[in-house]
């Protein structure tokens, strides 16, 4: 169900309270004498003695009043053992892209107040520190289809201010607890080639390659898209080798995929590749931004301090290859965040800015690197022009920004490389939500 507006709930529990009066006790006593005191159970004429049936019901309430006493006895241990264990309590929500048997709460905590690297797949699954008992990690396929998940079940989960959880691996991160509280960081942002954890280097979304025609001319590999489209790669003009002259077309921006809801968890895609000649050895495409779903069956707290990332990757720049240049890469997409609690607090950021594209080579050097998607509310930069023959990167998205498409250039120049595309942010809740500062503008609905 959509709602426009937020929605709190208050929930209040009464107590019951269960007297026990000295009215019954005396009475369960006074039957109890008066059955011993009895000096028979039959008159002479053979009736049944009119007081030993009183006593008899006497003993009968007596047998009552004991078993009330006992039920509320029942009854008061029973409502301390509801009490005591709520954290003992079954999860009662359905925890969407996980299958009901892994949805399991962890039974220790874990409070991190250092750095720490997960890897989400390969022969290095796992974290860069001892878990603690009751906290365990496990890799699980996703409900009902999509990438492969790896799943930290914790407890209650405190990341500091001084901390940051570096995410790496082809699966994307779900964490599963009672309560999380965020002070430092989720990183599972892209860092130029190297995808965040379940991002991808090309992917659904990846943009298109660059052309290289003529003698010298080269265009701009397109910026990746996810939630929102990446840009073109800047075209180049070709005069030198092309009869008649032409312009070169930078590479297209990839497809956007996916759902506003994430019906499935997955990261962004990478850029296309900038054209080269074949001698020339050239750095990598932006890669796409990773992905990370948290869910707490209490509350989410993050503070000003906190945030996650799932920014896509910077393009690299071209290379000067011996007399023959290349053009730049495009950006990666960024990826996905998901977080699912009855009550949300956020006062940090959440962010899967697209990277931006990397600038063709230029007569003064190789061109520049574009920028990676970061925790932050700016477009990550293009990679500047680095002289005559070289077109800048473009921008990657960032919030209600677009990103922009790669420099175009003149004859026998390299244009630049397209800068990615948004990814995806979606919140669910159930009493209320403070979503913080999200870019992309984040899909909130209640569950």
């Amino acid at each position: 169900m959509w709602r426009s507006t937020l929605v709190a709930a208050t929930l209040a529990c009464g107590c019951g309270f269960h007297p026990s009066g000295t009215e019954i006790d005396a009475r369960v006593a006074d039957a109890a004498v008066d059955a011993r005191g009895d000096d028979g159970d039959v008159d002479d004429d053979g009736d049944v003695d009119d007081d030993g049936g009183v006593d008899a019901a006497t003993d009968a309430a007596a047998t009552d009043a004991a078993a009330t006493d006992a039920a509320m006895i029942d009854a008061a241990m029973i409502d301390a053992a509801m009490i005591d264990a709520p954290i003992d309590a079954p999860i009662t929500d359905d925890i969407l892209h996980v299958r009901p048997v892994d949805e399991t709460i962890g039974t220790g905590d874990w409070m991190l107040a250092s750095d720490v690297t997960v890897r989400t797949s390969g022969a290095m699954f796992g974290w860069s520190a001892t878990l603690p008992p009751g906290v365990t990690f496990t890799a699980a396929p996703q409900d009902p289809s999509g990438p492969g998940l790896a799943i930290l079940h914790v407890r209650d989960l405190t990341v500091t201010a001084s901390a940051d959880i570096r995410v790496l691996g082809g699966a994307p991160l779900v964490i599963i607890a009672e309560r999380v509280t965020l002070a430092g960081t989720i990183d599972a942002g892209a860092r130029l080639g190297i995808a965040g954890g379940g991002g991808a280097t090309a992917g659904t979304g990846a943009g298109a390659n660059g052309q290289h025609r003529g003698t010298y001319s080269d265009s701009g590999g397109g910026g990746a898209s996810f939630g929102a489209t990446g840009a073109s790669g800047g075209n180049a003009f070709c005069d030198q080798g092309c009869n008649p002259d032409s312009t070169v077309p930078g590479g297209a921006p990839g497809a956007t995929y996916g759902t506003t809801l994430l019906t499935a968890l997955e990261g962004g895609s990478g850029g296309g590749r900038g054209a080269a000649p074949g001698n020339c050895t050239v750095g990598p495409v932006g890669a796409g931004g990773g992905a990370v779903q948290i869910y707490a069956r209490t509350s989410i707290t993050i503070a000003a301090s906190g945030g996650v990332n799932t920014g896509g990757g910077g393009g690299a720049g071209g290379e000067q290859c011996n007399s023959n240049w290349s053009s730049g890469h495009g950006g990666g997409s960024g990826g996905a965040i998901f977080l699912q609690s009855p009550v949300i607090t956020s006062a940090g950021i959440l962010a899967a800015n697209g990277g931006g594209g990397g600038a063709g080579a230029g007569i003064n050097g190789p061109g520049a690197d574009g920028a990676n998607g970061a925790l932050a509310t700016t477009p990550a930069a293009g990679g500047p022009s680095n002289g005559a023959y070289g077109g800048a990167g473009g921008a990657g998205a960032a919030g209600a920004t677009s990103a922009t498409r790669g420099g175009d250039i003149g004859d026998a120049g390299n244009g630049g490389g397209g800068g990615g595309g948004a990814g995806h942010i979606v919140i669910r809740y159930r009493t209320s939500v403070t979503a913080g500062t999200c870019t992309p503008t984040a899909t909130t609905a209640a569950y």
